[in-house]
């Protein structure tokens, strides 16, 4: 099967400049910019080093625990100003579900699943947790989602999930899985949109359409 998703960054969460700018008050701008330096070296992106241990990046970048804990804070804040801004009720463009998954997933160390529900005007229902794991581990998300599914009078839905310090780029197992879900959405009257793979900033998107169902 062709992989069809394309990649594409992000640039929504513009991490180092919110980090230098705050750390520079904490350490001044010489060492903050050194720190953000030193792990871009290390981790290749601050995407990354958010999902690492305070205590590894002190180590790496140089800094006391409570400047590690201040890089985990500068992260998290911008990732929450975004995904608060994500409203229910109305329609997104692509742009927009693109920069609230990489906010959502920002720092996560371990795979999780969710499920952007859609009603049939394609406006947002609500946004689900559902499941930490593989999306293709077991029959646990295409219960859960079809669940919500129903509670919310959902007819169509979003999948994504993340790799956490891996690639962007759809696996052949993610084409798979996607297809086997699309399947088992119609099924039961619930078309499968997109399936999402977002990893160091970065975003994939395998469009359900290809699977014809």
């Amino acid at each position: 099967m062709k992989n069809n998703a394309d990649v594409l960054n992000v640039p929504t969460l513009d991490l180092r400049s919110a980090f230098e700018k705050v750390l520079s008050y904490s350490i001044g701008d010489d060492k903050a910019k050194g720190c953000v330096e030193k792990l871009l070296c290390r981790y290749g992106s601050l995407a990354t080093v958010l999902s690492e241990e305070v205590d590894e990046i002190a180590r790496v970048g140089d800094v006391s625990i409570n400047t590690a804990l201040l890089i985990k804070m500068i992260g998290y804040i911008n990732s929450r100003r975004v995904t608060e801004s994500f409203e229910l009720g109305c329609t997104h463009d692509e742009l927009e579900i693109r920069e609230y998954l990489a906010a959502q997933f920002l720092g996560m160390s371990v795979e999780n699943v969710y499920a952007i529900l859609l009603d049939g005007k394609g406006r947002v229902l609500s946004v689900e947790h559902v499941s930490n794991g593989t999306v293709n581990s077991s029959d646990v998300v295409p219960r859960k989602v079809l669940e919500f599914a129903k509670k919310k009078k959902a007819t169509s839905v979003i999948l994504a999930h993340n790799h956490p310090k891996g690639s962007a780029v759809a696996s052949s197992d993610d084409l798979v899985t996607t297809g086997r879900l699309a399947g088992v959405f119609a099924s039961v009257g619930v078309r499968l949109l997109a399936h999402y793979i977002v990893a160091d900033g970065e975003i994939s998107k395998i469009d359900a359409s290809i699977y014809g169902v």
